[in-house]
């Protein structure tokens, strides 16, 4: 019966190689630049992760920059635009080609997916690649691409505690940021580059090839 059994393979997505060579390096001296990037909608969770923050916003200086549409005529779209204009550590950027994401990820001091439904986020790939921090959500196929502390942090979407604190984990400890936005560039490049994506597609046709010959 075994051999009736379909067969399947996972394959995540490949990053776009210039990715590969956008050296994350946030300039000194300015406020640490935390970047966010999806439509706003209730499962990508930005209302709350807006909250979340608000503790440690008085405690130390960031910028919150969104990336993505927001619709101010949905309910939900409309209070995130009023979230962020309430705010002056808030930023709505829009959406961003793929140059202006380079260039937000160039300067980013970390990204935060706390997305409460995501399988492979291409945010968190790009980031990963560029040697950007990633703190993400501990959902669907995000335990995949990241490992808890050596190439990112993870944190609980549904708890504003969490999320907080697994954003100032990266805030207050940069030298322990960088080594982990290293490890998450290297990683990237051995998983996610897209040679590596196209020679394991053509491992696949072999191996279908040679199962029906």
């Amino acid at each position: 019966m075994t051999d009736l059994a379909r067969r399947t393979w996972l394959v995540p997505n490949a990053v776009d190689a210039s990715f590969f060579d956008v050296n994350a390096a946030p300039a000194p001296g300015l406020p640490a630049r935390i970047l966010c990037v999806g439509g706003a909608c209730m499962l990508k969770n930005q209302n709350a992760f807006v909250h979340a923050l608000d503790p440690l916003a008085g405690q130390l200086k960031f910028e919150l920059r969104f990336c993505g549409g927001a619709n101010e005529r949905d309910a939900y779209g409309g209070e995130f635009l009023g979230l962020v204009k309430a705010r002056p550590w808030c930023v709505y950027h829009g959406f961003a080609n793929r140059a202006e994401l380079k260039a937000l990820l160039r300067q980013a001091t970390m990204l935060v997916l706390p997305s409460l439904e995501d399988n492979c986020p291409m945010a968190v790939l790009e980031a990963m690649a560029a040697g950007v921090p990633v703190v993400a959500a501990r959902v669907g196929g995000l335990p995949d691409l990241i490992e808890e502390g050596k190439t990112g942090f993870f944190c609980d979407p549904l708890d504003p505690s969490s999320m907080a604190a697994a954003v100032e984990k990266v805030l207050v400890n940069p030298c322990v940021a960088a080594a982990m936005a290293g490890r998450a560039h290297e990683c990237a490049r051995v998983r996610f580059h897209p040679k590596v994506i196209a020679q394991r597609h053509v491992e696949i046709y072999q191996e279908v090839l040679r199962s029906v010959s």
